[in-house]
């Protein structure tokens, strides 16, 4: 086999898909990737949430009101709710409106490890100028309550009503969802491939040389502000792995360290590592105990990217007891029953966290979850 890859830059990240192939399939791959990347381009001029001309952008500003949406948007939204219903509300997509108020407010390559008082970027006006401004501001000011349970569906007419004063923010969970459906959607035809959306990874079948996917779990290396000795390499046949920190993505606000990762319980950006390379100390707090960037493997890549970040907030050891509790009782139930089933949350996830040390520990399940649903996999160091 040989290997057909293409990697853009989309959805803020960078974009890849890879695809093991036999050499007189190379053509018709590449059409596909194609096709694929084209329709990577329709969704983020969907999802966005830094235009205000996207679907996402109209929704929000329709708040209080009924507003048919597409059967893209309707199926991520979908699936966010029932991500923030499956962790318990620990998984929030309805915190925009706190993040914007921290200066999270436009694209980040325009605020990253800058100060942004004072500075008002696009999604900054416009959140002001919306329909629900009074409401909007009142909830960035107030602990967030949950808007989340308050969303309604109506699935015949594919209609969405969210809660006056709602902002629903897709960060979370979008690219998993764009990283699940392109796969299932551009690459049926395709054995053995990888979708990577920043990080968030789908994969089926071997690479090339018929060995599962090695992934490089990266995120391991620079984290104290200096390399990580060994690197961790997951291999998988099935299944996804996404990884989330804030370690590389930050800012500043009235001069406090923000970052994207909000704790709905407090409002405020989670208790993880970062190191601070303003004066090359690191001052996020005891190294040994928070956590830098978790990994997590779950069936979608949906599934992972929520189960890293609820990971984060759990923080260290608790999202490593959660995961291995819920897969005991996962096991315990196939054998009483003989199904396997999968829940969103802890359930069918492992995890690897790369704590403020640079070291990484993972989950007991780990090698139980490679050899079963991981299709065969292994891990290593390298």
């Amino acid at each position: 086999m040989v290997l057909v890859k293409q990697t853009r830059k989309g959805m803020g990240t960078e974009l890849g898909v890879y695809l093991a192939v036999a050499p007189d399939h190379v053509d018709s791959a590449k059409r596909a990737i194609a096709a694929c990347l084209a329709w990577l381009a329709e969704v983020e001029a969907t999802l966005t949430r830094f235009d205000d001309g996207s679907e996402l952008c109209r929704l929000n500003a329709a708040a209080g009101e009924w507003r048919p949406v597409s059967a893209l948007l309707y199926a991520v939204v979908e699936q966010a709710v029932a991500a923030a219903r499956a962790s318990g509300g620990l998984f929030d997509p309805t915190l925009l409106a706190r993040l914007e108020s921290l200066g999270y407010d436009r694209d980040y390559k325009a605020i990253a490890r800058r100060e942004t008082a004072g500075a008002q970027g696009k999604g900054a006006t416009t959140s002001a100028t919306r329909g629900h401004a009074a409401a909007h501001t009142q909830r960035a000011k107030d602990k967030p309550d949950g808007a989340w349970r308050d969303i309604q569906f109506d699935e015949a007419r594919r209609w969405i009503r969210l809660p006056r004063g709602c902002q629903f923010d897709l960060g979370g969970i979008a690219k998993g969802w764009v990283a699940d459906a392109a796969l299932e959607r551009c690459f049926a035809a395709h054995p053995n491939v990888i979708v990577d959306v920043g990080g968030d990874m789908r994969v089926r079948g071997v690479a090339d040389d018929g060995a599962p996917w090695p992934i490089g779990v990266s995120a391991s290396r620079d984290v104290a502000g200096r390399p990580a000795p060994e690197q961790p390499v997951v291999a998988l046949r099935q299944g996804a792995i996404a990884t989330s920190g804030a370690n590389n993505r930050w800012w500043f606000r009235n001069g406090q360290r923000q970052h994207h990762l909000l704790d709905p319980r407090t409002g405020q950006p989670a208790r993880v590592w970062i190191a601070d390379d303003r004066d090359d100390q690191n001052v996020a707090g005891d190294p040994q105990s928070l956590i830098a960037a978790a990994t997590a493997l779950a069936p979608t890549a949906a599934h992972a990217e929520v189960a890293a970040k609820v990971a984060l907030l759990r923080g260290y050891p608790q999202a490593l007891r959660n995961v291995e509790a819920a897969w005991d009782a996962w096991l315990a139930q196939a054998a009483d029953d003989g199904r396997v089933v999968t829940p969103y949350h802890d359930a069918g996830v492992a995890l690897m966290l790369t704590l403020g040390t640079g070291e990484v520990v993972a989950s007991s399940n780990m090698q139980a979850y490679l050899e079963t649903l991981g299709g065969g996999g292994d891990v290593w160091l390298s």
